[in-house]
């Protein structure tokens, strides 16, 4: 009953977080909408710098929708703050050094990777579709078709940059060793390759290398951290055999 009283009170922490980003980030709604439209009015052809809506209530849902994002990701820290608060008994010492690294870089990573898609991906991207307009081609860009597409491509990057973690974890878990992430390196850069050719929603080689390349980056950055990941874990293996 202790955890499950504790479990509640953080659980309401965590909620009211959520719930005081969202309503501050609705308050600013229409100037976050303007930073998330920004890439996309740097390329539209002169005097078409507007997006549209369908449906009388389209604004509305979408400035709610982007409200309660920002709200999550402006509560992420609180949230994860009570998640550590949580399971932080239950581990031992060694498990919170680890667990709190992989907390706080997963954060690191995933939001540089949305701000990596936002500043370096989104002009690119952006301009290469726009490129197709001629006279009698004009874009007409809903609200809703451009949130979608943003916060798609936003929350890939962001999960996408997450792959030193996961490399990290599967070394931990004896799924994965050094040896093999180094032996078969050639293929997992044609597997990368292959992947950011899916993602980027251009054809465009630029698009294809400005994505594959930090990915290329971050699976040897990977690599070292499974090294630092079997080191450890080869000094535990031995400290529990000297422990009687």
């Amino acid at each position: 009953m202790d955890h499950i009283a504790e479990l509640r009170n953080r659980l309401f922490v965590a909620v009211a977080a959520v719930f005081v980003g969202t309503a501050l980030s609705y308050v600013y709604s229409e100037e976050l909408f303007e930073i998330l439209l920004s890439p996309l009015l740097k390329v539209l052809p002169p005097g078409q710098n507007k997006v549209y809506f369908t449906g009388l209530l389209d604004p509305f849902f979408l400035y709610l929708k982007l409200a309660l994002v920002c709200g999550l990701f402006f509560a992420s820290p609180v949230i994860l703050f009570e998640v550590w608060g949580f399971i932080k008994p239950a581990l031992y010492a060694h498990e919170r050094t680890f667990a709190s690294i992989f907390v706080i870089s997963g954060s690191v990573f995933f939001v540089g990777g949305a701000l990596f898609g936002y500043f370096v991906i989104f002009p690119f991207t952006f301009e290469f579709f726009i490129s197709y307009t001629k006279g009698y081609i004009q874009p007409m860009i809903t609200m809703n078709d451009y949130f979608s597409l943003c916060s798609t491509l936003l929350l890939a990057f962001g999960v996408l940059f997450e792959l030193p973690l996961v490399i990290f974890l599967l070394t931990r878990l004896g799924i994965v060793s050094v040896e093999t992430l180094s032996k078969h390196r050639r293929y997992a850069m044609m597997i990368i390759v292959i992947a950011a050719a899916f993602i980027t929603p251009t054809g465009d080689a630029v698009t294809l290398l400005l994505l594959a390349g930090p990915l290329v980056f971050l699976y040897e950055g990977g690599i070292l951290a499974s090294r630092i990941a079997d080191k450890f874990k080869k000094k535990e293996v031995k400290m529990e055999e000297i422990q009687p």
